[in-house]
């Protein structure tokens, strides 16, 4: 097939009023993809400009999450501002917010009045504990999310306390079940027709909580309350465990059924007993006894592994096809060949730092061009040119709305 040089969302225009990161990450993913997406701000700015880390005064959380878009200001609970906001809605193909449920609702900008001004789009609404619900007036950021999830309770050593991931996870996870239902929504608009305001509902929480595979199904057919197993998954019946070598490098292994075990404790030189074990079925056997295997191989590997360099046990466990990495550093990511090959770490022309480097477009499409177009533009960057597209605005009709503090 012949490439095309526009992105994949080409064409498709998006309204994103998200103040937070989740909504607004899902606002730079599909501008990633070509979609063009205006940012409307608060004149005051959002919140996460003032996240550290700082450069040149810019925080880099802002400069990332608003990537690929154009930024203006307008204050949604004026009237005028009201009034300005209903008027440009229907220009739009998707829109994304993460206020507290009911907010666009009081400012008069909910579904309905929406669709009273003729919008015609796929709403994604992203909030702490979703539209419904007795906790829906609830404030809630990831962090809570990821305590109410169950995801917290779960991630740890069990002789530790619950441990928080230190990247914004619930926000990450939320901001991609987000595009993912915006497209499944506008998929089903352009195929049937469907006219009005489609409302995809997404709650910070229940994003992690659809990732576990097994939490609610153990605690009903089993009656277990699932416990942090640290790094070793003995209780799933596979090895999976981080190790770390001689000469000090972490790494991890992972298994899944009896052939990637077979080629892991073979290349570890575990014990012979060990390998007709596996071969004589223990991992059909009660769980117990499944249990007992893997503990016994995992500390058979932890001392092969304690007993060698790096350099020997990556050669060893390449050519036996096994399923290893080693633990890296944002400084290994940096330069890493794959990486570079894969289009992972880009270049983005900004306002304010001058060339980026940033996290590349994710997924792939290898038959579409994409690029990240700008860093998160200062505040109010593109109030000229977007009015003057929307509403045919100049420089005195901008300035009486500065003056009136709309934008």
């Amino acid at each position: 097939m012949t490439s095309q040089k526009a992105g994949v969302l080409d064409g498709v225009k998006v309204l994103d009023v998200a103040h937070a990161y989740s909504a607004a990450l899902t606002g730079s993913m599909l501008a990633d993809l070509g979609a063009e997406v205006i940012c409307v701000e608060h004149p005051t700015g959002s919140p996460v400009r003032q996240t550290l880390p700082k450069s040149k005064g810019h925080a880099l959380w802002w400069k990332n999450m608003a990537r690929g878009k154009r930024c203006i200001t307008l204050d949604l609970g004026t009237p005028r501002g009201r009034d300005l906001f209903l008027e440009m809605v229907p220009k739009f193909d998707l829109m994304v917010e993460n206020f507290r449920p009911g907010t666009l609702e009081k400012w008069g900008l909910g579904p309905a009045d929406l669709e009273a001004a003729g919008a015609n789009l796929s709403l994604l609404r992203i909030s702490g504990f979703g539209q419904t619900g007795p906790n829906r007036n609830r404030p809630g950021f990831g962090t809570t999310a990821e305590a109410f999830s169950g995801f917290a309770h779960l991630n740890g050593f069990p002789d530790g306390p619950p441990v928080f991931p230190s990247i914004a996870l619930a926000d990450g996870v939320s901001a991609t079940f987000g595009a993912f239902g915006l497209m499944a929504s506008l998929n089903n608009r352009l195929r049937t027709g469907r006219k009005g305001v489609d409302v995809v509902d997404v709650a910070l929480f229940e994003s992690l909580f659809r990732l576990s595979p097994v939490q609610v199904m153990a605690h009903h057919q089993l009656g277990q309350n699932l416990k942090r197993p640290g790094n070793f998954l003995s209780t799933l019946g596979l090895i999976r465990n981080l190790y770390t070598t001689r000469d000090g490098v972490d790494f991890v292994v992972s298994t899944v059924g009896a052939q990637t075990i077979r080629r892991l404790i073979v290349c570890a030189e575990v014990s012979q007993a060990l390998i007709d074990d596996l071969d004589a079925g223990v991992l059909k056997r009660p769980d117990e006894e499944v249990t007992r295997f893997i503990v016994a191989a995992d500390r058979e590997i932890k001392a092969w592994a304690a007993a060698r360099d790096w350099a020997d046990i990556s050669a060893r466990l390449r050519a036996a096809d096994a399923i290893f990495e080693q633990v890296y550093t944002t400084a290994d990511i940096m330069n890493d060949p794959h990486y570079l090959a894969r289009g992972n770490i880009v270049t983005v022309p900004d306002a304010d730092l001058g060339d980026v480097l940033m996290s590349g477009v994710v997924p792939k499409f290898p038959n579409f061009e994409h690029k990240v177009r700008r860093g998160g533009p200062s505040l109010g960057q593109h109030n000229d040119e977007v009015y003057a597209e929307l509403f045919g605005f100049g420089a005195a009709d901008l300035a009486a709305l500065k003056a009136e503090k709309v934008i």
